[in-house]
């Protein structure tokens, strides 16, 4: 889904929204993306290859984040937030479905034309992912949109996600407290141009890819930045070191396609003020190009599931969160 622009530096889009309040770590203790790589995991046979080809495809940017677009921006819901019908326009929609979601005033969704937006509401433990939201002639609308719990494993089980992965949208995501903090307890979400057509393997539940190249990766694969690799000789920043041993000890699951090899943080666009000052330079993406992607590898995949067998499985599967009508 993700498309991001070159990394030229840009002045950073106005800033608007709810100030969102970051957590520590979302989703169950047995959610894959809580589970930490075991030092005995296996390696994919492979990996080279696969590494080869991400490296290849990092070639002219290198390992970047994306802050400002591309990205999710997060608001959180209170009891005085109204709750709307947000109309779904989606193609592949059965019917003329709509999702009621309690938008805070104030929420925007990202400038790009994915048009991600999140809503958290804490009372009823219930994330609400949308995906293209815009408003029109005064009303909610966006492509797609579907609900989860805070609590759940962070991924829609049968798809229908607002991702290209199954994943929840804040699934993988860094926030400026974990930066602060020098601790990021949780895998990180990447997207990559070359995601497989044939297919996705667990943990994600649906597919977006297209590459038929031979080092092409799946949905779902998950890759570790080499933990034997020094970071403290590589000169990095405070925020890239945080982020080099969260892919030394977490990885990386790769959750979407993209026009280049991205983490992401939460939109800076969520906070009335940029969080991420003295962390990442102004632009829209900050550079983690001293992180030598061809030093990463790939753990050993699950069986790929072919988009026909991932379309057979896929259902709604209520939440319990809102109801689709």
């Amino acid at each position: 889904m993700a498309l991001p622009l070159g990394l030229a530096a840009t002045a950073a889009p106005t800033e608007s929204g709810q100030a969102a309040r970051a957590v520590a770590r979302l989703y169950s203790g047995k959610s894959p993306f809580n589970q930490p790589i075991p030092t005995n995991a296996k390696v994919d046979p492979r990996s080279d290859a696969y590494v080869a080809g991400l490296a290849d495809a990092g070639r002219r940017h290198g390992l970047f984040v994306s802050v400002a677009r591309w990205t999710v921006p997060v608001y959180y819901a209170n009891a005085t937030s109204p709750r709307v019908d947000v109309r779904l326009t989606a193609s592949w929609r059965v019917a003329d479905w709509m999702l009621r979601v309690p938008i805070p005033k104030g929420a925007a969704p990202d400038p790009s034309s994915d048009g991600h937006m999140t809503i958290l509401d804490r009372a009823s433990g219930c994330e609400f992912d949308l995906y293209r939201a815009r408003r029109e002639n005064g009303r909610w609308v966006a492509d797609w949109a579907n609900s989860i719990r805070t609590s759940s494993r962070g991924v829609y089980p049968f798809s229908f996600s607002a991702r290209g992965s199954g994943f929840a949208s804040l699934a993988g995501l860094m926030w400026p407290k974990e930066l602060r903090a020098r601790s990021i307890r949780h895998a990180l979400l990447f997207s990559y141009p070359n995601t497989a057509a044939r297919g996705a393997v667990s943990p994600a539940t649906e597919t977006d890819g297209q590459s038929t190249r031979s080092d092409a990766l799946p949905e779902g694969a998950r890759l570790q930045l080499d933990p034997r690799l020094d970071l403290r000789a590589l000169g990095l920043s405070g925020a890239a070191l945080t982020i080099g041993r969260a892919l030394q000890r977490y990885g990386m699951y790769l959750g979407d396609t993209g026009g280049g090899v991205s983490l992401y943080a939460v939109n800076r666009r969520s906070y009335a003020r940029n969080p991420y000052g003295g962390i990442f330079e102004s632009g829209p993406y900050a550079s983690l190009e001293r992180i030598p992607l061809n030093r990463f590898r790939v753990i050993r995949l699950p069986r790929v599931r072919p988009p026909s067998e991932l379309r057979s499985r896929a259902r709604l599967v209520p939440s319990g969160c809102a109801r689709m009508r």
